[in-house]
Protein backbone atom coordinates (compact mmCIF):
# COMPACT_ATOMS: atom_id res chain seq x y z
CA UNK A 1 0.00 0.00 0.00
CA UNK A 2 2.81 2.62 0.73
CA UNK A 3 4.48 1.32 -2.50
CA UNK A 4 1.33 2.30 -4.45
CA UNK A 5 0.89 5.79 -2.80
CA UNK A 6 4.98 6.85 -3.45
CA UNK A 7 4.42 5.61 -6.71
CA UNK A 8 1.47 8.01 -7.60
CA UNK A 9 3.30 10.67 -5.58
CA UNK A 10 6.16 10.31 -7.87
CA UNK A 11 4.48 9.83 -10.69
CA UNK A 12 1.78 13.17 -10.21
CA UNK A 13 5.34 15.59 -8.72
CA UNK A 14 6.85 13.91 -12.36
CA UNK A 15 3.66 15.12 -14.24
CA UNK A 16 3.86 18.02 -12.75
CA UNK A 17 7.83 19.05 -13.12
CA UNK A 18 7.17 18.12 -16.87
CA UNK A 19 4.18 20.71 -16.97
CA UNK A 20 6.47 23.87 -15.19
CA UNK A 21 9.54 22.67 -17.61
CA UNK A 22 6.89 23.16 -20.97
CA UNK A 23 5.49 26.34 -19.76
CA UNK A 24 8.93 27.83 -19.29
CA UNK A 25 9.69 26.82 -22.29
CA UNK A 26 6.55 28.52 -24.11
CA UNK A 27 7.71 31.77 -21.74
CA UNK A 28 10.79 31.78 -23.72
CA UNK A 29 9.70 31.58 -26.99
CA UNK A 30 7.33 34.19 -26.07
CA UNK A 31 10.20 36.36 -25.08
CA UNK A 32 12.40 35.89 -28.38
CA UNK A 33 9.35 36.44 -30.61
CA UNK A 34 8.84 39.73 -28.04
CA UNK A 35 12.18 41.07 -29.16
CA UNK A 36 12.27 40.20 -32.80
CA UNK A 37 9.33 42.36 -33.11
CA UNK A 38 10.10 46.05 -32.97
CA UNK A 39 6.42 46.68 -33.72
CA UNK A 40 5.62 45.12 -30.31
CA UNK A 41 8.25 46.64 -28.21
CA UNK A 42 6.81 50.08 -29.63
CA UNK A 43 3.23 48.98 -28.97
CA UNK A 44 3.69 47.52 -25.24
CA UNK A 45 6.95 49.49 -23.81
CA UNK A 46 7.45 52.70 -26.07
CA UNK A 47 4.07 53.69 -26.45
CA UNK A 48 2.34 54.05 -23.01
CA UNK A 49 5.31 56.02 -22.01
CA UNK A 50 4.78 58.24 -25.44
CA UNK A 51 1.32 58.93 -24.32
CA UNK A 52 2.38 59.70 -20.42
CA UNK A 53 4.90 62.18 -21.44
CA UNK A 54 2.59 63.83 -24.11
CA UNK A 55 -0.84 64.29 -22.01
CA UNK A 56 1.50 64.76 -18.89
CA UNK A 57 3.45 67.44 -20.27
CA UNK A 58 0.32 69.53 -21.75
CA UNK A 59 -1.85 69.00 -18.72
CA UNK A 60 0.37 69.00 -15.49
CA UNK A 61 3.80 70.38 -16.53
CA UNK A 62 2.25 73.83 -14.34
CA UNK A 63 2.84 71.32 -11.29
CA UNK A 64 7.03 71.47 -11.41
CA UNK A 65 7.43 74.90 -10.13
CA UNK A 66 5.56 75.56 -7.13
CA UNK A 67 3.47 74.53 -4.14
CA UNK A 68 0.34 76.23 -2.94
CA UNK A 69 -0.05 76.55 0.76
CA UNK A 70 -2.55 78.26 2.81
CA UNK A 71 -1.50 79.61 6.36
CA UNK A 72 -4.22 80.26 8.89
CA UNK A 73 -2.20 82.35 11.56
CA UNK A 74 -4.45 82.75 14.45
CA UNK A 75 -1.73 83.85 16.80
CA UNK A 76 -0.64 86.48 15.18
CA UNK A 77 2.69 87.52 17.17
CA UNK A 78 6.39 88.18 15.74
CA UNK A 79 7.11 84.48 16.86
CA UNK A 80 4.22 83.28 14.03
CA UNK A 81 5.31 85.96 11.24
CA UNK A 82 8.93 84.48 11.83
CA UNK A 83 7.65 81.15 11.28
CA UNK A 84 5.80 81.99 8.69
CA UNK A 85 8.67 84.09 7.01
CA UNK A 86 10.84 81.10 7.41
CA UNK A 87 8.15 79.23 5.06
CA UNK A 88 7.98 82.30 2.76
CA UNK A 89 12.01 81.69 2.65
CA UNK A 90 11.40 78.72 0.90
CA UNK A 91 11.06 79.31 -2.94
CA UNK A 92 9.17 76.31 -4.23
CA UNK A 93 6.31 77.33 -1.55
CA UNK A 94 3.70 79.60 -2.85
CA UNK A 95 2.22 81.23 0.19
CA UNK A 96 -1.37 82.18 0.55
CA UNK A 97 -3.31 83.47 3.61
CA UNK A 98 -6.20 82.40 4.97
CA UNK A 99 -8.71 84.52 6.96
CA UNK A 100 -11.93 83.32 6.78
CA UNK A 101 -13.69 82.13 9.72
CA UNK A 102 -14.89 78.67 8.38
CA UNK A 103 -13.04 75.47 8.95
CA UNK A 104 -9.93 75.12 7.03
CA UNK A 105 -10.99 71.73 5.27
CA UNK A 106 -14.22 72.81 4.29
CA UNK A 107 -12.06 75.71 2.96
CA UNK A 108 -9.84 73.43 1.27
CA UNK A 109 -12.96 71.46 -0.17
CA UNK A 110 -14.44 74.24 -1.73
CA UNK A 111 -11.15 75.91 -3.36
CA UNK A 112 -9.76 72.72 -4.56
CA UNK A 113 -6.66 73.33 -2.57
CA UNK A 114 -4.18 70.44 -0.88
CA UNK A 115 -2.57 71.86 2.07
CA UNK A 116 -2.91 74.16 4.91
CA UNK A 117 -1.06 75.30 8.19
CA UNK A 118 -2.68 76.69 11.09
CA UNK A 119 -1.23 78.00 13.23
CA UNK A 120 -3.08 78.19 16.66
CA UNK A 121 -4.51 80.92 19.27
CA UNK A 122 -1.79 81.47 22.38
CA UNK A 123 0.69 79.65 20.29
CA UNK A 124 3.76 82.22 21.34
CA UNK A 125 2.93 81.55 24.74
CA UNK A 126 2.57 77.97 24.57
CA UNK A 127 5.95 77.82 22.93
CA UNK A 128 7.97 79.69 25.84
CA UNK A 129 6.11 78.35 28.31
CA UNK A 130 7.75 75.74 31.08
CA UNK A 131 5.42 73.61 32.34
CA UNK A 132 4.31 72.95 28.81
CA UNK A 133 6.83 70.49 26.72
CA UNK A 134 5.62 71.73 22.85
CA UNK A 135 3.77 73.49 21.50
CA UNK A 136 1.69 72.29 18.27
CA UNK A 137 0.70 73.61 14.51
CA UNK A 138 -1.72 72.30 12.74
CA UNK A 139 -1.17 70.54 9.07
CA UNK A 140 -4.14 69.91 6.94
CA UNK A 141 -3.14 68.19 4.27
CA UNK A 142 -5.01 65.78 1.29
CA UNK A 143 -2.80 62.67 1.25
CA UNK A 144 -3.81 61.84 -2.30
CA UNK A 145 -1.91 64.28 -3.45
CA UNK A 146 1.28 64.57 -4.72
CA UNK A 147 1.51 67.93 -4.26
CA UNK A 148 0.46 68.09 -0.85
CA UNK A 149 2.39 65.40 0.53
CA UNK A 150 5.91 67.43 -0.84
CA UNK A 151 4.30 70.27 0.82
CA UNK A 152 4.34 68.27 3.97
CA UNK A 153 7.80 67.49 4.06
CA UNK A 154 8.74 71.35 3.45
CA UNK A 155 6.75 72.64 6.28
CA UNK A 156 8.12 69.80 8.22
CA UNK A 157 11.51 70.45 7.36
CA UNK A 158 11.56 74.34 8.05
CA UNK A 159 9.41 74.12 11.26
CA UNK A 160 12.16 71.57 12.68
CA UNK A 161 15.14 73.91 11.55
CA UNK A 162 13.08 77.00 13.22
CA UNK A 163 12.32 75.51 16.06
CA UNK A 164 16.21 74.60 16.32
CA UNK A 165 16.75 77.94 15.68
CA UNK A 166 15.04 78.78 19.06
CA UNK A 167 16.84 78.74 22.21
CA UNK A 168 17.70 75.11 23.21
CA UNK A 169 15.93 75.38 26.92
CA UNK A 170 12.73 76.14 24.72
CA UNK A 171 10.35 73.11 24.36
CA UNK A 172 9.99 72.17 20.64
CA UNK A 173 7.29 72.51 17.93
CA UNK A 174 5.30 69.80 17.01
CA UNK A 175 3.54 69.55 13.93
CA UNK A 176 -0.23 67.73 14.25
CA UNK A 177 -0.92 66.62 10.83
CA UNK A 178 -4.67 66.02 9.72
CA UNK A 179 -5.81 63.97 6.70
CA UNK A 180 -8.89 65.29 4.28
CA UNK A 181 -9.42 63.99 1.22
CA UNK A 182 -9.85 66.70 -1.77
CA UNK A 183 -13.11 66.18 -4.47
CA UNK A 184 -10.80 66.12 -7.42
CA UNK A 185 -7.51 64.97 -8.11
CA UNK A 186 -4.65 66.85 -10.50
CA UNK A 187 -4.14 65.54 -14.00
CA UNK A 188 -1.33 63.44 -13.43
CA UNK A 189 -2.69 61.84 -10.12
CA UNK A 190 -5.94 60.83 -12.46
CA UNK A 191 -3.56 60.10 -15.58
CA UNK A 192 -1.43 57.41 -14.21
CA UNK A 193 -3.24 54.40 -13.27
CA UNK A 194 -5.37 54.92 -16.60
CA UNK A 195 -2.09 54.76 -18.79
CA UNK A 196 -1.35 51.60 -17.13
CA UNK A 197 -4.57 50.23 -17.22
CA UNK A 198 -3.96 51.03 -21.47
CA UNK A 199 -0.54 48.62 -21.07
CA UNK A 200 -2.61 46.02 -19.67
CA UNK A 201 -5.32 46.33 -22.11
CA UNK A 202 -3.04 46.32 -25.29
CA UNK A 203 -0.60 43.71 -23.99
CA UNK A 204 -3.56 41.47 -23.30
CA UNK A 205 -5.76 41.96 -26.30
CA UNK A 206 -2.83 43.12 -29.13
CA UNK A 207 -0.12 41.15 -27.54
CA UNK A 208 -2.39 37.68 -27.57
CA UNK A 209 -3.86 38.14 -31.22
CA UNK A 210 -0.16 39.29 -32.28
CA UNK A 211 1.19 35.70 -31.27
CA UNK A 212 -2.07 33.45 -31.71
CA UNK A 213 -1.96 35.10 -35.66
CA UNK A 214 1.62 34.30 -35.91
CA UNK A 215 1.27 30.97 -34.49
CA UNK A 216 -1.98 30.31 -36.73
CA UNK A 217 -0.01 30.86 -40.00
CA UNK A 218 2.93 29.87 -39.11
CA UNK A 219 1.62 26.23 -38.53
CA UNK A 220 2.80 26.29 -34.99
CA UNK A 221 -0.64 24.89 -33.12
CA UNK A 222 -0.82 22.66 -35.22
CA UNK A 223 2.82 21.10 -34.60
CA UNK A 224 1.98 22.27 -30.82
CA UNK A 225 -1.10 19.45 -31.05
CA UNK A 226 1.86 16.54 -31.04
CA UNK A 227 3.49 17.91 -28.60
CA UNK A 228 2.59 16.78 -24.90
CA UNK A 229 1.71 20.48 -23.59
CA UNK A 230 -1.71 20.84 -23.17
CA UNK A 231 -3.53 23.86 -24.33
CA UNK A 232 -4.21 25.22 -20.51
CA UNK A 233 -0.34 24.94 -20.08
CA UNK A 234 0.14 27.22 -23.16
CA UNK A 235 -2.16 29.53 -22.28
CA UNK A 236 -1.30 29.90 -18.40
CA UNK A 237 2.28 30.27 -20.20
CA UNK A 238 1.09 32.49 -22.08
CA UNK A 239 -0.72 34.55 -18.88
CA UNK A 240 2.71 34.69 -17.05
CA UNK A 241 4.19 36.30 -20.22
CA UNK A 242 1.86 39.14 -20.22
CA UNK A 243 2.10 40.01 -16.83
CA UNK A 244 5.43 40.24 -16.45
CA UNK A 245 5.57 42.15 -19.57
CA UNK A 246 2.48 43.83 -17.87
CA UNK A 247 4.88 44.53 -14.76
CA UNK A 248 8.00 45.71 -16.47
CA UNK A 249 5.66 48.46 -18.67
CA UNK A 250 3.85 49.76 -15.34
CA UNK A 251 7.06 49.94 -13.80
CA UNK A 252 8.70 52.42 -16.16
CA UNK A 253 5.35 53.95 -16.81
CA UNK A 254 5.87 55.01 -12.65
CA UNK A 255 9.67 55.44 -13.31
CA UNK A 256 8.63 57.88 -16.42
CA UNK A 257 6.16 59.31 -13.95
CA UNK A 258 8.26 59.49 -11.07
CA UNK A 259 11.30 61.45 -13.47
CA UNK A 260 9.04 63.83 -14.99
CA UNK A 261 6.31 64.51 -13.04
CA UNK A 262 7.37 63.84 -9.25
CA UNK A 263 4.85 61.10 -8.85
CA UNK A 264 5.21 59.20 -6.03
CA UNK A 265 6.41 55.61 -5.58
CA UNK A 266 4.22 54.84 -2.94
CA UNK A 267 1.27 54.60 -5.01
CA UNK A 268 2.50 51.26 -6.43
CA UNK A 269 0.88 49.58 -3.73
CA UNK A 270 0.67 45.33 -3.46
CA UNK A 271 -2.72 45.31 -4.47
CA UNK A 272 -1.43 46.65 -7.80
CA UNK A 273 0.37 43.49 -9.10
CA UNK A 274 -3.37 41.70 -8.36
CA UNK A 275 -5.15 44.03 -10.41
CA UNK A 276 -2.21 43.62 -13.35
CA UNK A 277 -2.69 40.02 -12.80
CA UNK A 278 -6.79 40.14 -13.20
CA UNK A 279 -6.21 42.53 -16.01
CA UNK A 280 -3.84 40.59 -18.41
CA UNK A 281 -6.35 37.62 -17.45
CA UNK A 282 -9.68 39.60 -18.95
CA UNK A 283 -7.66 41.04 -21.97
CA UNK A 284 -5.89 38.06 -22.84
CA UNK A 285 -9.09 36.04 -23.07
CA UNK A 286 -10.97 38.90 -24.81
CA UNK A 287 -8.00 38.72 -27.36
CA UNK A 288 -8.33 35.15 -27.94
CA UNK A 289 -12.30 35.32 -28.89
CA UNK A 290 -11.33 38.04 -31.30
CA UNK A 291 -8.68 35.74 -32.69
CA UNK A 292 -10.65 32.86 -32.56
CA UNK A 293 -13.89 34.47 -33.77
CA UNK A 294 -12.57 36.19 -36.80
CA UNK A 295 -12.60 34.21 -40.21
CA UNK A 296 -9.82 36.08 -41.87
CA UNK A 297 -6.59 36.19 -39.79
CA UNK A 298 -5.23 39.14 -41.10
CA UNK A 299 -7.68 41.24 -40.14
CA UNK A 300 -7.69 40.19 -36.30
CA UNK A 301 -5.24 42.46 -35.54
CA UNK A 302 -7.43 45.40 -37.32
CA UNK A 303 -10.09 44.80 -35.55
CA UNK A 304 -8.48 44.80 -31.81
CA UNK A 305 -7.44 47.93 -32.93
CA UNK A 306 -10.46 49.17 -33.63
CA UNK A 307 -11.90 47.73 -30.29
CA UNK A 308 -9.11 48.61 -27.82
CA UNK A 309 -9.40 52.46 -29.28
CA UNK A 310 -12.38 53.12 -28.26
CA UNK A 311 -12.53 51.32 -24.57
CA UNK A 312 -9.48 53.66 -24.43
CA UNK A 313 -11.68 56.93 -24.72
CA UNK A 314 -14.43 55.85 -23.10
CA UNK A 315 -13.03 54.23 -20.36
CA UNK A 316 -11.71 57.77 -18.43
CA UNK A 317 -8.41 57.28 -19.41
CA UNK A 318 -7.92 60.54 -20.45
CA UNK A 319 -10.12 62.90 -18.59
CA UNK A 320 -13.22 62.14 -16.16
CA UNK A 321 -16.64 61.39 -17.85
CA UNK A 322 -18.86 61.27 -14.28
CA UNK A 323 -19.80 64.51 -15.46
CA UNK A 324 -21.35 62.57 -18.84
CA UNK A 325 -23.97 60.91 -17.90
CA UNK A 326 -24.10 59.06 -21.21
CA UNK A 327 -20.77 58.37 -21.08
CA UNK A 328 -20.68 56.63 -17.30
CA UNK A 329 -23.17 54.17 -18.74
CA UNK A 330 -21.29 52.89 -21.65
CA UNK A 331 -18.44 53.05 -19.78
CA UNK A 332 -19.97 50.26 -17.49
CA UNK A 333 -19.81 48.10 -20.54
CA UNK A 334 -16.04 48.37 -20.67
CA UNK A 335 -13.76 46.12 -18.82
CA UNK A 336 -10.85 48.34 -19.25
CA UNK A 337 -12.97 50.82 -16.96
CA UNK A 338 -12.94 48.26 -14.27
CA UNK A 339 -9.50 47.84 -14.36
CA UNK A 340 -8.82 51.67 -14.55
CA UNK A 341 -10.91 52.14 -11.20
CA UNK A 342 -9.01 49.78 -9.58
CA UNK A 343 -6.09 51.19 -9.89
CA UNK A 344 -7.08 54.50 -9.11
CA UNK A 345 -8.96 53.29 -5.66
CA UNK A 346 -6.08 51.62 -4.99
CA UNK A 347 -3.37 53.76 -6.05
CA UNK A 348 -4.97 57.25 -5.26
CA UNK A 349 -7.43 56.94 -2.92
CA UNK A 350 -6.46 54.00 -1.46
CA UNK A 351 -10.15 52.44 -1.25
CA UNK A 352 -9.10 49.37 -1.25
CA UNK A 353 -12.82 48.49 -0.44
CA UNK A 354 -13.69 49.92 -3.57
CA UNK A 355 -11.20 48.55 -5.42
CA UNK A 356 -11.53 45.26 -4.84
CA UNK A 357 -15.19 45.25 -5.83
CA UNK A 358 -13.82 46.42 -9.67
CA UNK A 359 -11.25 43.64 -9.05
CA UNK A 360 -14.10 41.10 -8.40
CA UNK A 361 -16.14 42.45 -11.53
CA UNK A 362 -13.19 42.00 -13.47
CA UNK A 363 -12.37 37.99 -12.53
CA UNK A 364 -16.39 37.88 -13.43
CA UNK A 365 -15.42 38.81 -16.67
CA UNK A 366 -12.48 37.29 -17.10
CA UNK A 367 -13.58 34.01 -16.25
CA UNK A 368 -15.91 33.87 -18.63
CA UNK A 369 -13.74 35.85 -21.82
CA UNK A 370 -10.52 33.21 -20.77
CA UNK A 371 -12.28 29.89 -20.25
CA UNK A 372 -14.41 30.67 -23.71
CA UNK A 373 -11.53 31.62 -25.63
CA UNK A 374 -9.67 28.14 -24.16
CA UNK A 375 -12.10 26.24 -25.35
CA UNK A 376 -12.70 28.09 -29.00
CA UNK A 377 -9.07 27.28 -29.54
CA UNK A 378 -8.54 24.05 -31.08
CA UNK A 379 -4.83 23.02 -32.18
CA UNK A 380 -5.72 20.36 -34.75
CA UNK A 381 -8.55 22.62 -36.69
CA UNK A 382 -6.17 25.09 -37.39
CA UNK A 383 -4.37 25.85 -40.80
CA UNK A 384 -1.07 26.97 -42.12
Amino acid sequence: MANILKNKLKKYFSHLSHSFRRIRSQILVSLKLFYRSRITVFLFIVYPIILLLLFGSIFASQDSYSFHLEIKDNDNTSLSQNLIQKLEDVEVLDIHYFTEDIDPRIYLQENDLHSCLVIPQNWTRFTYATEITTSNVTLIIDPTSNSARRVAQIVVKTVKDFSMSLNTSSPLININEISFHSETLSYIDYFIPGIIGVAIMNIGILGTINRQVHFRLSGLFRKLATTPITRWEYFISEIIWQFILAFISSVLIMFTAWIAFGFSWASFVHLVLVIILVGVIVFSGIGMLISQLTINPNNTFAIGTLITLPLLFLSGVFFDISGIRTLVVISKFSPLTYIVEALRASMITANYQYAWINIAISIAIGSVTFVVGVFLTRWNREKI
